[in-house]
């Protein structure tokens, strides 16, 4: 029998930010979006304030200095890392897949047939998250993806589990019992306008789905709500992807703190966000076949002239060239720029993108040069050894602080960062005998 686990990092961002703060263990943290506008993680004790997500900081900027809240600023890098080595160690369990930051699927089959139980062993890969990064998780154990899904709810929100849901520990009274305590709006996939529609036809709960007809919800709903039943019924229609599917078309932009209209500061935008699709190209082994642009005006600013631009271009041959992604992307921006705009976003992204080894190659048709790739892999090598964007585009640089995120609140990097490693007491001068 298959056999699906889920583990996930509980409240991430924010436990992230407690990794390396043991004064911050008991007391409520949030994390707030780009540019510190809204809420986007909230640990356990900043929720029993009743502190929403996605909600306005400004409204709240008293509340949180009055309850003493500590709030910080995004910090992807440092998530991003601690993801990684969250990851890595659940991988040295089970085999995994990555579903998201936070969480991803593990294959527990044929762990019983060797006399190891199931429960204990999602324990022990909880334990062991705990241990070597420091990220408190939740394991939920089920014979589908819906229901592990489920199960880690589950484990979530009721103490008594301990952090672990086993589905198949569970009688089929109990199964019946857990799947009626919970609305249906909090199954896998059934998103509030399936809530509304399920709802007028008295399906309510998780097992008023479970016990619905698949081939009704099918003609009604399609294939991919009548898999979630067929899931929850106990048949598994959703295959583990221990290989992750190569993306199609890789996007990097982000929204300034402050209104542009510089071009000089767009085209640092532009160049800094097309050496990341560049470097995110050659990391994955992938080419494009087309390079775009991002330029956004503030939609909510009715009385400043609109533009919102998505141009593209395709190219003669596929290319992970970070210098021609920017050249092409740098002839967009003079080609779509405005001077009565002013813009509130920008980036760069790659399209029709294809593993570098699926390229055919023609006789007649031109292809990255050795010295462009030799090069592209030098900057990735300095990069990686001495901190991101060490090496980069001078052209990165222009207008830095008019277009970067506003993150006033931001944590050290203290994984990716030097000068950001934890102290963790004065050092001694060592006294040499000779």
């Amino acid at each position: 029998m298959q056999v699906f686990a889920l583990v996930d990092g509980n409240s991430f961002f924010a436990s992230c930010e407690k990794v390396f703060r043991p004064d911050l263990t008991d007391r409520p943290v949030i994390v707030l979006s780009n540019n510190d506008g809204c809420v986007v993680a909230r640990s356990k004790e900043a929720k029993k304030l009743g502190i929403k997500m996605c909600q306005p900081y400004f409204q709240i900027e008293e509340f949180c200095i009055r309850e003493n809240v500590a709030v910080f600023s995004s910090n992807y890098e440092l998530y991003a890392n601690l993801s990684g080595r969250m990851m890595s160690t659940i991988a040295s369990q089970v085999d995994c897949n990555p579903y998201s930051i936070d969480e991803c699927f593990a294959n527990m089959s044929g762990y019983e047939g060797l006399g190891t139980d199931l429960t204990q062993l999602g324990f022990r890969i909880k334990d062991k998250v705990f241990k070597d990064v420091g990220i408190p998780t939740c394991v939920g154990i089920a014979p589908t993806k819906t229901l592990a899904k489920y199960c880690n709810h589950l484990a979530k929100h009721y103490g008594g589990l301990k952090g672990v849901c086993n589905w198949l520990d569970l009688t089929p009274q109990r199964q019946a019992k857990a799947l009626a305590c919970e609305p249906v709006s909090e199954i896998w996939g059934v998103g509030r306008r399936y809530t509304e529609h399920l709802e007028k036809m008295g399906i309510r709960t998780a097992l008023d789905l479970a016990r619905a007809d698949a081939a009704a919800i099918r003609n009604r709903f399609g294939i991919t709500l009548s898999m979630t039943v067929r899931e929850l019924q106990g048949t598994s229609c959703i295959p583990l992807e221990l290989v992750k599917p190569k993306r199609q078309q890789i996007m990097r932009s982000r929204s300034f703190s402050h209104l542009v209209c510089d071009k000089d500061d767009l085209l640092g935008a532009i160049t800094f966000h097309a050496q990341e699709c560049g470097r995110t190209l050659r990391r994955e082994g992938t080419v494009a076949h087309t390079v775009g642009i991002v330029l956004n005006t503030n939609p909510f600013r009715l009385q400043d002239v609109q533009q919102q631009a998505y141009p593209c271009v395709g190219l003669p041959y596929p290319i992970s060239d970070t210098n021609t992604i920017i050249h092409c992307a740098r002839r967009l921006l003079n080609q779509t720029y405005r001077r009565d705009c002013l813009y509130k976003r920008a980036g760069v992204y790659v399209g029709e993108v294809v593993p570098k080894g699926a390229v055919t190659k023609d006789l007649f048709e031109e292809t990255e040069t050795e010295q462009q790739q030799i090069i592209c892999e030098l900057m990735d090598s300095i990069n990686t050894r001495y901190g991101k964007n060490t090496l980069c585009f001078a052209a990165s640089k222009l207008g830095k602080g008019t277009w970067e995120m506003s993150r006033a609140r931001l944590s050290p990097g203290y994984t990716t960062c030097w000068k950001d490693l934890p102290r963790v007491g004065p050092l001694l001068e060592e006294t040499v005998p000779f």
